[in-house]
């Protein structure tokens, strides 16, 4: 069950519209991430322990647009693509960058992480492949298969 969240009055300054509430989640298995969203924190949490019990939640935090954030995050880190909702590294230090900076955000305040989002995509470099996305007419799948450095691996 989602959260009762309050919008700030100041989130329209930042171009945030307080609309669709949710979770985005990063879960480790083994050498790769899953990355994903959900309207119900502790359902999800649940979940995973059920689909993937060797799983780390590494963190579950709220966003306003959840559904629009989860695209651009999961975009912004095409490189590192796998397969679905998965992303493989393979090593790159960025990996514990973007954990740090993801870990980084509030558990509670979806007002300052939807603001701090736009920020922690523009300073971390995952705009950049939202913005190519956004050139391109293909679908997510067809750009995230075209661009991943991990094209032979899972991606069948």
């Amino acid at each position: 069950m989602l959260e009762k969240f309050e919008p700030s009055p100041y989130l329209g300054r930042f171009g945030v519209s307080a609309f669709d509430p949710g979770y985005i989640y990063v879960i480790r298995s083994q050498s790769r991430l899953k990355i994903g969203r959900s309207t119900g924190k502790l359902d999800r949490i649940r979940q995973a322990r059920t689909w993937l019990p060797d799983g780390k939640l590494l963190g579950i935090k709220p966003f306003w647009n959840h559904r629009v954030l989860e695209k651009y995050l999961q975009l912004g880190l095409t490189m590192f693509w796998y397969k679905g909702e998965w992303y493989d590294f393979g090593g790159d230090e960025f990996e514990e960058s973007f954990i740090d900076d993801f870990i980084a955000f509030d558990d509670a305040d979806i007002n300052r992480n939807s603001i701090d989002f736009i920020s922690f995509m523009n300073s971390s470099g995952n705009s950049e492949y939202t913005l190519e996305f956004s050139q391109r007419n293909v679908s997510k799948a067809s750009f995230l298969r075209e661009e991943s450095v991990n094209r032979g691996g899972g991606n069948e």
